[in-house]
């Protein structure tokens, strides 16, 4: 009988390590959509640009990700531990302030400003880039409210919008595999 618990136990503890960890996302696009060329695609482009201009954001970025939040047990937003997303500058035309916005769905290769997803303001990060290099972005907030709206099933993505005259390029995942926006997760049980 002391083996059958001593089994069970075992198993028990297993489940509960399995479930914990870290993850890396699934990227599945990244794009940025221009006001200045609202009809045109930059699905292709190696430079994510980020840009505002007299306080209206006219270049912005916008990272979809894959959701795999049931699969890795994270059911409740309770369970994520941190959040943060990776991004390499590779170019500063005007420094400032960039804000991480989360969208509810996926944003398609195929979309421009003209139908660009929209994103909620009632939840955000940001960074500020005063030049080029690897930054990193504590996106915890917008992670949990991504497992609340939808823990299994739905895509989400991330919207990066300049501040206050900013201009910023990213490096995207067609320009680097090793210098792409990377999205990392850590749940706790």
């Amino acid at each position: 009988m002391r083996y059958l618990y001593a089994i069970t136990g075992l198993l028990l503890l297993l489940a509960a390590t399995a479930a914990a960890g870290s993850f890396k996302a699934n990227m599945d696009v990244d794009i940025y959509v221009d006001a200045n060329n609202s009809s045109e695609n930059f699905a292709d482009s190696d430079t994510l640009w980020a840009a505002s201009e007299d306080g209206k954001s006219v270049k912005e970025v916008y990272l979809s990700f894959v959701n795999l939040f049931g699969s890795q047990s994270i059911f409740k937003p309770e369970q994520l531990q941190s959040a943060t997303l990776t991004l390499d500058v590779s170019k500063v035309e005007n420094p400032g302030e960039i804000k991480a916005y989360l969208v509810h769905g996926a944003t398609l290769g195929t979309a421009t400003w003209s139908d660009k997803p929209e994103y909620s303001s009632n939840v955000s990060t940001s960074v500020d880039v005063e030049k080029e290099g690897s930054y990193t972005i504590d996106v915890t907030p917008l992670i949990k409210k991504a497992v609340e709206i939808c823990t299994e099933g739905c895509p989400y993505s991330i919207a990066l919008v300049a501040q206050d005259g900013a201009s910023v390029g990213f490096t995207s995942a067609k320009a680097s595999a090793e210098k792409k926006p990377v999205l990392e997760y850590e749940n706790s049980d």
